[in-house]
């Protein structure tokens, strides 16, 4: 078992150090954007069901989603730096070191969880009560919100696992487990809402204990495969007593990537708020716009991830060039995707929107907007692939600054200023778009260019194992105590 599982890392490593960059971000990416797809159906899967209870049903996840969202992004802050410190850590051939970095990610998310979940459970209904949730609507969205919040280890589960082994280079086992995880929740949804045989009908919280049902018994299995070694991970329990210099130095690389996170969550929450003023028709566009931007920029995303692996494997093993061809890679790809998928959206986006609504004044704003923002696609897709590159070479606080400078920098600014100062409307929000898009992305493009994301954040040398890891001498840490960009 040891053996077949030290082979596979090898044969990782040496596709993403030596073998053909574009074949080999791609062989990341696909199951990446697979995944992608399946979160997609997950959500939607909980949307059809919860639509035959009615308008109620529907609304309370979508009210309490943000909130969701908000706890998510910070295990995910967590899981980006466990991804680049394994990667470099793999390239570097140390394996017990990266063994070690895992399990202080499980150890620190495992706690972490825990006191989300106690915490947001308690909370659940004065934080529905400031989301403004209506007398129809307070029981149930908080039923949804407070199972959601008490099975946040079982997300932050999923989460560990899927960033591990997406740093040693296997971004298809977690396909798998993800794809396993939508059909168990196809299966459970119409059980627990509907009460169809034994199962009792619970109605919104029934959507709500059969997600975190289907994400925690997949997560266990993920787990089990990370404590047995059948996978390019293998954590031990020496692993996860936390020493405390690692643990920094997670918090160093992960707050940043929970920031630009949330932060963006929060930015799209206002951007809906803003938008509500130009009427239920431009609010209605740019929903059904932005669900048409979510599946042509998957493609991004995946290779955005898939970058974040390369570079840090790359890194870790010295080979900053490759490191850097393989970004260059991942954008000219990327861009030949998006390129593509913006000249499509362009010339069919009136059949697009129509296929989503019947009604005259939508479709023409969504036909306008298109006319637009289509034209930003391939720079969003240049910005991605920059974004994962900070990640996978651990330094979040640059991918941070893009994903915030985007939102709150330019595009809130230009929403008020074209849209209201200048009397444009949603054309107004539309140009907003665009330039935020654009913008950002010729900003990370010069970023990038600096070559300030081309230094590792493992220590140099390696660290003797034995003893065992935790008690390493302070004088004599696992990883860099500061970042290298603080210097």
């Amino acid at each position: 078992m040891a053996h077949m599982a030290h082979e596979r890392i090898r044969k990782n490593r040496e596709r993403l150090t030596q073998g053909p960059i574009a074949h080999s971000l791609l062989l990341l990416a696909w199951p990446i954007m697979l995944s992608n797809l399946f979160q997609t159906v997950y959500n939607l899967v909980d949307t059809l069901w919860l639509g035959r209870l009615g308008k109620v049903a529907v609304a309370a996840p979508t009210i309490a989603w943000p909130l969701v969202f908000l706890v998510i992004s910070l295990g995910a802050g967590v899981t980006i730096a466990g991804t680049a410190l394994v990667a470099q850590y793999t390239g570097a051939r140390r394996h017990e070191e990266a063994n070690h970095a895992a399990g202080q990610v499980f150890t620190f998310t495992g706690i972490l969880a825990v006191v989300l979940a106690a915490s947001g459970a308690m909370a659940a209904r004065p934080l529905m009560t400031v989301m403004g949730a209506g007398p129809d609507l307070l029981d149930p969205a908080t039923s949804y919100l407070r199972i959601i919040y008490a099975g946040i280890p079982a997300m932050f589960g999923m989460f560990v696992v899927t960033a591990l082994l997406n740093g040693v280079g296997d971004t298809v086992t977690p396909m798998k487990l993800m794809g396993a995880s939508v059909v168990f929740n196809i299966v459970l949804d119409p059980l627990f809402i509907f009460g169809w045989g034994p199962f009792p009908a619970w109605g919104v919280a029934g959507a709500a204990v059969a997600t975190i049902i289907s994400r925690g018994t997949i997560a266990l299995f993920g787990l089990y495969l990370l404590f047995s070694g059948k996978v390019g991970i293998h954590v031990r329990p020496r692993h996860l007593r936390l020493h405390w210099e690692t643990v920094k130095h997670i918090l160093t690389i992960g707050i940043p990537a929970s920031l630009g996170q949330s932060g963006t969550a929060l930015g799209f929450s206002l951007m809906t708020g803003i938008l509500a003023r130009f009427g239920t028709a431009v609010v209605s566009a740019f929903g059904i716009g932005n669900r048409i931007i979510s599946i042509m920029v998957m493609p991004a995303m995946g290779l955005g991830q898939a970058t974040a692996t390369m570079v840090g494997q790359n890194l870790g093993a010295e080979k900053t060039r490759r490191a850097e061809r393989s970004a260059w890679t991942g954008m000219g790809i990327s861009t030949a995707f998006l390129l593509s998928g913006s000249v499509a959206v362009y010339f069919l986006r009136a059949s697009l929107i129509r296929s989503f609504i019947a009604d005259p004044e939508v479709i023409a704003l969504g036909v306008q907007m298109f006319a637009i923002t289509a034209m930003a696609f391939p720079f969003m897709g240049i910005l991605q692939v920059i974004i994962g590159t900070y990640q996978g070479s651990g330094h979040t606080v640059y991918s941070m600054f893009f994903s915030l400078f985007r939102l709150w920098g330019l595009r809130i600014p230009l929403v008020y200023f074209l849209g209201f100062t200048l009397a444009m409307g949603a054309d107004g929000v539309w140009w907003a778009m665009f330039i935020s898009n654009f913008g950002t992305s010729v900003l990370s493009l010069g970023f990038f260019l600096s070559g300030n994301w081309k230094h590792r954040v493992i220590k140099e040398a390696p660290l003797p194992i034995e003893p065992v890891l935790a008690n390493v001498s302070p004088r004599e840490p696992i990883i860099e105590e500061t970042f290298p960009l603080q210097r």
